[in-house]
């Protein structure tokens, strides 16, 4: 009993020793490529942001941080930016 408290404890601990960092830039990264590969196809960003998938990323604050983070807005610039060089071509 008292090894299988400890062993459950320790699991713990290895797990929540990490919170302090805050989110994972990996989940960032996701969720950012998420957002920018779905504008490119041509959705609404507020459809986009409802779907189950940004929903199970994170809080909507985590969302919203991802959203406004300028390395998601210099890729949405760039997706408006070949949208209207592709419509130049036509």
């Amino acid at each position: 009993m008292a090894a299988e408290r400890v062993i459950i404890y320790r699991t713990t601990m290895l797990f929540d020793s990490y919170r302090f960092l805050g989110p994972r830039p990996i989940r960032e990264a996701r969720l950012r490529s998420y957002l920018v590969t779905q504008h490119r196809a041509g959705r609404p960003l507020s459809e986009v942001l409802e779907d189950p998938y940004v929903r199970r990323c994170g809080t909507k604050s985590f969302c919203w941080r991802v959203l406004v983070d300028s390395r998601t807005i210099e890729a949405f610039e760039q997706n408006i930016h070949t949208a209207f060089e592709e419509c130049r071509t036509c």
